[in-house]
């Protein structure tokens, strides 16, 4: 995880340890000083990775609960809702219709069991375990935790615009989204660090980042979710990719620990 970005932060953020400030920290609070200098450590996992993760998990639990505080109580959110829902509406053609609701279907369960499979395969084929739990961490965990803010908020869909009549569950957040973002977030992050080749990564990345918004935008659209909920149904997925690589980057850093142990012991 981070391994590439870190490269280059690495004599920034120890560049900043060194500046006055700093140093006057580290002679009048020398245990505040450790404490913090640890947290930005990019030689382990529990220095500046999980420092990092932390702080996006913190930012992405403020968004989500500050979304649906306001889809419960703020009627200008829920206003802004049906309207957005009415433009897709007014702009619904036959032949868009069902080219989105055959695509919508790539992010129900059953769409995104088989990438995930496939995936999954693709991992054990190459002995990347790390990766295989870690794509099972997202995709498993943004689909339990999913199906418990559904019945915990028990919101009911638009199926007065509804396309089609969607399956008998509750409206917020989109399971399509976030399971999307689950397995599209976390597959195009691989995709950054392990692809070599620039337009490859480039192109996986986008493919990626173009199903992801597009299966949101199907929500909208067929009238089967309101846009809250696919922004929320975003935001609970990428919440699952943060964890997942959190994962992956102490799993990575112990086999790393056990290599380097059996290598001591084979010299000794």
């Amino acid at each position: 995880m981070f391994k590439i970005p870190l490269l280059y932060l690495t004599e920034w953020v120890e560049a900043f340890f060194q500046v006055p400030y700093m140093r006057q920290l580290r002679s009048r609070y020398p245990r505040v000083f450790a404490f913090l200098h640890a947290r930005f450590k990019t030689d382990h996992f529990y220095g500046l990775p999980l420092t990092i993760l932390l702080v996006l998990m913190g930012v992405n639990l403020l968004l989500l609960s500050k979304l649906a505080e306001n889809v419960v109580n703020s009627e200008a959110t829920q206003a802004m809702d049906v309207q957005v829902s009415g433009f897709f509406f007014g702009m619904r053609s036959a032949e868009l219709s069902l080219f989105l609701y055959a695509f919508t279907h790539l992010g129900n369960v059953y769409g995104v069991a088989a990438m995930t499979i496939l995936a999954g395969i693709f991992f054990l084929t190459k002995r990347m375990f790390q990766h295989l739990v870690a794509l099972l961490v997202s995709v498993m965990g943004s689909g339990l935790s999913m199906d418990l803010l559904k019945t915990y908020f028990h919101r009911d869909r638009p199926l007065d615009i509804a396309f089609y009549v969607p399956e008998n569950s509750f409206s917020f957040p989109s399971g399509h989204s976030a399971s999307a973002m689950a397995l599209m977030g976390l597959l195009a992050y691989f995709c950054l660090v392990e692809v070599k080749h620039h337009r490859a990564k480039i192109l996986l990345v986008s493919a990626g980042f173009a199903y992801t918004l597009l299966i949101g935008i199907s929500r909208i659209y067929l009238g089967v979710h309101f846009l809250t909920d696919v922004v929320a149904g975003f935001l609970l997925g990428f919440l699952w990719v943060v964890l997942a690589i959190g994962v992956l980057e102490y799993l990575t850093i112990d086999r790393v620990k056990q290599a380097v142990t059996k290598e001591d012991v084979m010299v000794t």
